[in-house]
């Protein structure tokens, strides 16, 4: 094995090993040393390869996969508003949504973020570039004033929210408020 590819296998399991530990246990309530010990590296390893803990999560974030939301919200064979609301019944019973231990971490992540200028630009700079590359594979334009982008950016702030809320009050934020909240988003479009 190179050294190279020895690098990026240990650089990938101290990743993996991070993100298992924050989801168990809480970014704030794990530290260098247990993620070191999971990955069977040393903490000179873990900062060979960042620069902090929060270096570590911000990696792991940005290494994670964009969800393919693409390939439903783009089949223009069906209306906009029926595939919307679809994508909204999609996203109140998909495992990413209703995973606690991942909104706890995403939360968590958000928290750091707000205390760390330096991490909010680094993360806020990921983040635009995803959300860009979600709208330039949408094929749709909406109404003048708004930018693919931007409806790209309510549509995430809002499954942000619903998933927040779906936790609090189960009863309220039910599938068919996601249905419907993601409904609305047709009326940033011009009807067809």
């Amino acid at each position: 094995m190179t050294r190279a590819t020895s690098k990026a296998r240990t650089r990938q399991r101290i990743l993996a090993e991070a993100q298992r530990l924050f989801r168990e246990r809480g970014y704030a309530a794990t530290s260098l040393e247990q993620i070191s010990a999971a990955a069977d590296v040393t903490k000179g390893a873990i900062y060979g390869h960042f620069a902090s803990k929060e270096d570590l999560l911000l990696s792991a974030v940005e290494e994670a996969p964009t969800p393919d939301y693409g390939t439903l919200l783009n089949d223009r064979s069906r209306p906009l508003r029926d595939r919307l609301a679809e994508f909204g019944r999609t996203m109140a019973a998909d495992d990413i949504t209703t995973d606690r231990a991942g909104l706890a971490v995403a939360l968590e992540f958000v928290a750091a973020l707000l205390r760390s200028p330096d991490a909010l630009r680094r993360y806020g700079a990921d983040f635009e570039r995803r959300l860009e590359a979600l709208a330039a594979a949408d094929d749709e334009q909406p109404r003048p004033g708004t930018t693919p982008v931007q409806v790209w950016a309510i549509g995430h702030a809002l499954f942000v929210g619903l998933r927040i809320y779906q936790w609090i009050a189960p009863e309220i934020f039910t599938p068919a408020v996601f249905e419907r909240s993601y409904e609305l988003l047709a009326g940033l479009y011009p009807e067809t």
